[in-house]
């Protein structure tokens, strides 16, 4: 079992770092949040804490600024 959540944890620092690899910033920003919300739960399970309040302002702020993109997309049309 402990493997399992092992390799689920290095999955989700794989896709951060897929992230930083993104051309699109909108791109960038959702393989961000899915690694994040995967290493928040991986976090949750082992007892991070501080790593999950981190985790959770990262994908907030990815969030954030995905509406703000779409937003300005938007009014460019």
């Amino acid at each position: 079992m402990d493997i399992f959540l092992e390799i689920f944890g290095y999955t989700g620092s794989a896709f951060i770092l897929l992230s930083m690899m993104m051309t699109s910033v909108e791109k960038l920003r959702w393989f961000n949040i899915s690694g994040s919300v995967i290493s928040v739960i991986y976090e949750a399970v082992t007892g991070a804490w501080p790593v999950v309040f981190l985790n959770v302002g990262t994908i907030s702020i990815n969030v954030v600024q995905i509406f703000r993109l779409r937003q300005n997309n938007c009014q460019k049309e």
